[in-house]
């Protein structure tokens, strides 16, 4: 991996450590993953005419995230890396769903459209959909544009059963799971084959590109590195669902690929995590607690019982997943103290360098100050 942008003694370091993250030889403190968005000098590229371009328009979207990453400061272990997409349900909007995409809020939504999955036997995405031929185009320049500069991410992928509820309507399905729980297990299997699908197909692109792979969560692998467990709607059911209709989807997908990480999105979630942490090559969980709800060093039981299950766990500090001003010293010092730090990924977005850099330096001074002893193996 190569980049202008980060000095070649970090950078060797980066790569050394984010590499043996995977392979659980971390050492004496957290992979972090710490950054100061738009704060070196540049100029903005100007805006297409409309809100929608600013996701569709090929050419505008490359620039500005050039632009973007360009102008940021990678501090510890961090890397540059664009994540072509048009929103979480674009996997929907591949399979025909019509997508509203709201760039600006950085989302976008799928209106359903199914009345009866008897109707729709065989999922396939078509090669001339608007949103996969756009997806495609932007994978392929990304991967141009970005040799020597940035890693291009493997997709958000909203698959399984939150593709089924975007496609019919979470309404529809929690009704469907009762009624027709054969005809909702069939259309599961397809989605995991469509998963395998689309992330070879990536793959083959993601390959020569001689920059490794990460997704939206950050993280670097040389090999196929993907985010699962997009299943916002499993906050819907309980543990006996979740058994039935979405863990072989789960555990089918993590032996699809060579490093993964599980989104645990919020509390309403946490009633699946022992099928979760049951999953032998699941290497490490993401825990977002959502918004309105307290930082990380509030969950560190439940972060010590995934850490003991023998996964690592990350979490990130942006405005993005909290509604709560927090002091990142305070928590890192916190989280650093109780928690193995060698089976630790925080990532963070900051305001300045000083802090970036500041925040990487304490979170190294607390992790050294403890005893070896302290640190649970």
């Amino acid at each position: 991996m190569e980049t202008p942008w980060i000095a070649e003694p970090q950078l060797k370091v980066a790569l050394q450590r984010n590499a043996a993250f995977w392979r659980n030889e971390l050492e004496e403190y957290p992979l972090l993953w710490i950054s100061a968005p738009g704060v070196k000098p540049g100029e903005d590229i100007p805006e297409p005419a409309t809100d929608e371009e600013l996701w569709t328009n090929v050419d505008y979207a490359i620039a500005a995230g050039e632009n973007f990453l360009s102008r940021t400061h990678y501090a510890g272990d961090s890397l540059p890396f664009y994540n072509p997409w048009v929103g979480p349900d674009q996997f929907a909007g591949w399979l025909g769903a019509p997508l509203t995409l709201r760039p600006r809020e950085y989302t976008s939504w799928a209106t359903p459209f199914v009345e009866r999955w008897s109707d729709y036997p065989e999922w396939l995405i078509d090669s001339t959909n608007r949103w996969w031929r756009l997806y495609g185009d932007l994978l392929k320049e990304s991967v141009r544009a970005g040799r020597g500069k940035w890693i291009t991410t493997f997709p958000d992928l909203h698959t399984g059963i939150d593709a089924l509820s975007a496609l019919r309507g979470p309404e529809g399905l929690l009704v469907d799971l009762l009624a027709e729980p054969d005809i909702v297990l069939q259309t599961m299997r397809r989605m995991t084959a469509l998963w395998k699908e689309v992330v070879d197909f990536v793959w083959d692109i993601l390959k020569d590109s001689g920059q490794g792979t990460t997704n939206w969560t950050g993280g670097w692998s040389e090999e196929r590195f993907v985010c699962i467990g997009q299943n916002d709607f499993t906050c819907m059911i309980g543990p006996e669902m979740f058994e039935t209709f979405c863990l072989p989807d789960t555990v089918e997908c993590i032996n699809h690929v060579d490093q993964t990480m599980y989104h645990l999105d919020g509390p309403a979630a946490l009633r699946h995590l022992p099928q979760i942490l049951a999953i032998e090559r699941l290497h490490t969980v993401q825990w977002v607690h959502g918004n309105g709800q307290p930082p990380h060093s509030h969950w560190l039981d439940m972060l010590k019982q995934i850490q003991e299950a023998g996964k690592s766990v990350q979490i990130w500090y942006n405005l993005h997943y909290t509604s709560h001003v927090v002091d990142i010293m305070k928590e890192v010092e916190t989280v650093c103290a109780v928690l193995d730090p060698t089976r630790l990924f925080i990532g963070a977005d900051v305001t300045d360098p000083a802090q970036a850099d500041a925040v990487v330096r304490h979170a190294q001074a607390v992790c050294r100050a403890r005893r070896p002893t302290q640190v649970p193996r």
